[in-house]
């Protein structure tokens, strides 16, 4: 069991690990997408005003070509010079004036365009390490369900060896009816301790596994179980005609899901247009309901610490029928409902002051 512990306190610091990646993730991707749109408008700006400067070097150009003639060359043309006087003192200094704004703008789109390279290397670096860690989750995921199916089998082992030793003991002789006595009973007594042993065992690991408060003293205490924003809290109108009974959030592709709370997971799969749920019973009557699920990596009888993973978004909403019109944009959307017995509660008590306030 402490193999098991081990790896449980493991999964919870990487799924913390892969949701604040998808947090810098998530933020990097915006900031690119509000260079971009800065990139965008300042080039926009610059071929507006390519005409107008067009215009002006070619004015310059044919001013340098026939310039207006000097009063020492030709004084009988004084109006001639005094209009060349004129323009030169007009166009220039606008000139020198566009040709300085020109060079401002052109050092801010080079400066844009570094600062999008750095952000995309940046992005590019955090979705390698997230890839990482979700690899690494995905073997630890694995080697927690062979243990758990190693001691399954165990037992199972240990089931049938005892049978085939009674089987044994009930045929033999007549004469060997004492011995074989004799040994049922050394045996059964051995059984008996194992039985004891084992049970204590179970015990102290579901007593090991209690959440350390009762779920209904942890108010302000728990974590959204994925990174994203808040589109729907509680008694908010459904988009069917009602209110909602549950949290709504919007999430990255693919996003990470933990357990908000400690619990055991009475069910993880497919329920008709929920998508994939996972239903955890965290003790004194209370259920948490997370629905809209591309993957489960829970399983039904797990016994889940909080923040350890229990599945991943897909690439869009799930066709979950309860949620209305916040599937129309097109990301992820994870639907949270706590229930206290069959009556739906607000869970926005239960999560920490910081996390809630970021719908």
């Amino acid at each position: 069991m402490r193999e098991q512990d081990e790896i449980a306190s493991r999964l919870i610091e990487i799924s913390a690990q892969i949701q604040e990646q998808e947090a810098a993730i998530q933020a990097s991707e915006t900031e690119l997408q509000k260079l971009a749109a800065d990139q965008v408008l300042l080039m926009a700006s610059l071929g507006e005003r390519q005409e107008v400067l067009s215009e002006l070097l070619a004015g310059l150009q044919r001013l340098e070509q026939n310039p207006p003639p000097a009063l020492v060359v030709e004084p009988e043309d004084v109006l001639a010079a005094l209009r060349g006087a004129m323009l030169f003192g007009t166009v220039v200094p606008e000139l020198q004036d566009d040709a300085q704004e020109l060079i401002v703008e052109l050092a801010r789109l080079d400066a844009l365009k570094t600062e999008v390279a750095a952000r995309k290397q940046a992005l590019a670096d955090d979705i390698r390490r997230l890839e990482t860690s979700r690899g690494e989750i995905g073997g630890l995921i694995a080697q927690k369900k062979e243990l758990v199916a190693r001691g399954n089998a165990d037992l199972e082992n240990e089931r049938k060896r005892a049978e085939r030793l009674a089987a044994n003991a009930s045929n033999l002789r007549q004469l060997l009816a004492g011995l074989a006595a004799a040994r049922e009973k050394a045996e059964a007594e051995t059984r008996k301790k194992a039985a004891d042993a084992a049970a204590a065992a179970r015990r102290l690991e579901e007593e090991k596994r209690l959440p350390k408060i009762a779920f209904a003293q942890a108010k302000g205490q728990l974590n959204l179980p994925a990174k994203g924003q808040v589109l729907r809290r509680f008694g908010d109108p459904d988009g069917l005609g009602g209110k909602s009974q549950g949290l709504v959030i919007g999430t990255r592709k693919g996003a990470q899901v933990t357990a908000p709370a400690d619990g055991q997971v009475e069910f993880a799969g497919a329920f008709r247009s929920y998508g994939k749920v996972v239903i955890l019973n965290p003790g004194s009557g209370y259920r948490i309901l997370l629905a809209g699920l591309e993957e489960v990596t829970a399983a039904t009888g797990e016994r889940l610490r909080a923040g350890e993973p229990v599945g991943l978004m897909g690439d869009g909403p799930s066709s979950v029928t309860l949620l209305g019109d916040v599937v129309q944009n097109g990301e992820p959307v994870l639907y949270i409902e706590f229930r206290n017995s069959t009556e739906a509660i607000d869970s926005g008590p239960w999560w920490t002051a910081n996390k809630e306030a970021r719908g």
